[in-house]
């Protein structure tokens, strides 16, 4: 089992025992975005409110910053803030419920391998044209077409269904 799935893991069978009011958002298996979990999350009243709320200020891989923090980090084009706004989003997307593509999973796991592995500064001293950035920046292509409903069944709505299914 790889990283992101066995701390993923862990992480839903301990958000199971707690006493969360049922919501649909959980059952239509959509996603929020970036900017709804940077926003609103903490104020939605339903689960959204209790993933974010024992997610935010867990440590982030190597970068020294909780996961609320790297949400308010600016990416000022460093390949590794890029990759990490979008999988912040993507695993409290997955740790919701939403539904996930092969793809995704692939880009959620090798996101969670790589940023397991390099640094901020690392990631800002490779050259544009490296291969470690280049995988960066596509694999924040894929989980923020994921996190943004362009694939998947969609974000979701007030009424808890997906916009693209």
């Amino acid at each position: 089992m790889n990283l992101f799935r066995s701390a993923a893991a862990g992480w839903l069978i301990a958000m199971a025992g707690m006493s969360v009011m049922a919501d649909a958002h959980a059952d239509a298996g959509c996603q929020f975005t970036q900017g709804y979990w940077q926003n609103r999350a903490q104020n939605a009243g339903d689960l959204s409110t209790d993933v974010w709320l024992e997610l935010r200020y867990q440590p982030f891989y190597l970068s020294g910053l909780t996961y609320q923090q790297v949400l308010q980090e600016p990416s000022r084009g460093n390949a590794y803030w890029i990759l990490a706004h979008q999988l912040v989003a993507a695993q409290a997307n997955y740790a919701l419920g939403a539904q996930t593509s092969l793809a995704v999973a692939d880009a959620l796991t090798r996101s969670s391998q790589l940023l397991g592995q390099y640094t901020p500064d690392q990631i800002a001293a490779q050259p544009k044209s490296s291969s470690v950035r280049q995988e960066l920046i596509a694999l924040s292509r894929t989980l923020d077409d994921w996190n943004n409903g362009l694939i998947g069944p969609g974000t979701c709505t007030d009424g808890g269904s997906g916009t693209n299914g």
